[in-house]
């Protein structure tokens, strides 16, 4: 594959997403407190819930736009990854709309759900399952090894960044870790490219989140995490694939029987980044 021409293309399509989402921001948050889908943040004010709806729209625009330019080959990646973060995006919805707290983490809604309650979270835990299945067939035909990891570590990172998505700018922040790691070996594959364009629309969100002027939802911490996991699982190879689904792994054991929350407040370098751009609770 000649790398230059899709590498070379990441900046703009970085801007461009930037910009769109940046110029759909206020008025997409004011359409949705016009609708009086508010929730109270920690200072009492009634803010919108499910913002993360952004990421969707602006990538549909963003790619609309870059359709007639772009490399030839990100072009043939670009339905399945509207398809999947535009069913993680309805899965989140569900969640924010209806879902309550009397099952938590995906031991309890599976728990909930063997006890014949089916919750939002058990919704949302097999629908991702489902697409998972659906991009790790249409990434790797034929090849049952890679589909089987492949839906593991789309599934868990969509997951992980739920798992996070408990404070503001949070999920954002991880996101954009995320994109340190996995984008240099995406780097001259399509995957890249639409993985810039989310990271563009998270860039122009996230301030809106820190300040705590609008909550992502599981609507947006279900399509960042689905971003991150289609992108490692067509992208990644080798040692390092193993690697981050280890990783995978071993977070979600973690988090069953620990407080990610207390994890990161107790200490110093996590807490630092976790508090950075946000005012104090």
């Amino acid at each position: 594959m000649n790398w230059l021409p899709e590498t070379l293309f990441l900046p703009v399509a970085l801007l461009v997403s930037f910009c769109v989402t940046y110029a759909i921001r206020e008025r997409l948050l004011c359409m949705i407190t016009a609708a009086g889908f508010v929730r109270p943040n920690y200072r009492g004010e009634a803010i919108p819930l499910g913002a993360g709806i952004i990421f969707f729209v602006s990538a549909l625009i963003t790619v609309a736009l870059l359709d007639l330019f772009r490399p030839e080959s990100p072009r043939s990646l670009a339905p399945l990854f509207l398809f999947s973060i535009g069913g993680a995006t309805c899965l989140g919805l569900i969640d924010d709309f209806w879902g309550t707290r009397d099952a938590t983490g995906l031991t309890g809604h599976f728990k909930a759900l063997w006890a014949g309650r089916l919750t939002t979270g058990a919704v949302k835990a097999i629908g991702g399952g489902l697409i998972a299945i659906i991009v790790g067939v249409q990434l790797y035909p034929g090849n049952w090894a890679r589909i089987i990891d492949s839906s593991l570590i789309i599934a868990l990172s969509v997951n992980l960044v739920n798992l996070f998505d408990l404070r503001p700018g949070r999920a954002g922040k991880i996101f954009i870790l995320a994109c340190a790691v996995i984008l240099p070996p995406a780097l001259g594959r399509p995957e890249a490219v639409m993985m810039v364009i989310i990271l563009g629309s998270v860039l122009a969100y996230l301030g809106a989140d820190l300040k705590a002027r609008a909550m992502m939802g599981d609507a947006g911490s279900n399509t960042l995490g689905m971003v991150v996991g289609v992108t490692a699982a067509a992208a990644l190879d080798g040692y390092f694939r193993i690697a981050y689904l280890a990783l995978l792994v071993l977070i979600h054991i973690i988090t069953e029987k620990y407080s990610l929350t207390s994890i990161i407040s107790g200490n110093v370098l996590l807490n630092y980044l976790d508090m950075l751009g946000r005012e104090k609770d």
